[in-house]
């Protein structure tokens, strides 16, 4: 079965933005064969303010993205990992390029399925 990734991103090419102040997610859908396309651009409000946390915020964020089996960020707190996990999304801290990540997931993905 397919799913997709979110991508914290300021230019669609690198994952270069910690999860709560990302404003821009993009999307790709990943098929049964390990083949995956770009799918869209999300914008979303980003949560963290000068060091403040807006939790309604980060709930309309996360609601974005909830269709998302994988999120890649450059950084994550704990509460929004935490959040991020009750609704069985999993975040991935890196900082390469999307493309590279992809790849790595897939295949994690693959030994997670061969696993169970």
């Amino acid at each position: 079965m397919g799913y997709k990734i979110a991508a914290a991103s300021s230019d669609g090419q690198q994952v270069d933005r910690h999860f709560g102040h990302a404003d821009t997610f993009y999307i790709t859908e990943v098929l049964d064969d390990g083949t995956y396309f770009f799918l869209e651009k999300r914008i979303v409000e980003s949560p963290c303010q000068h060091g403040n946390h807006d939790s309604g915020i980060m709930q309309k964020m996360i609601e974005k993205i909830d269709d998302c089996k994988y999120v890649l960020c450059e950084a994550i707190g704990s509460g929004a990992a935490a959040i991020l996990a009750q609704r069985h999304i999993t975040p991935l801290e890196t900082d390469n390029m999307i493309n590279k990540a992809i790849g790595y997931i897939i295949l994690y993905d693959k030994r997670l399925q061969h696993a169970s």
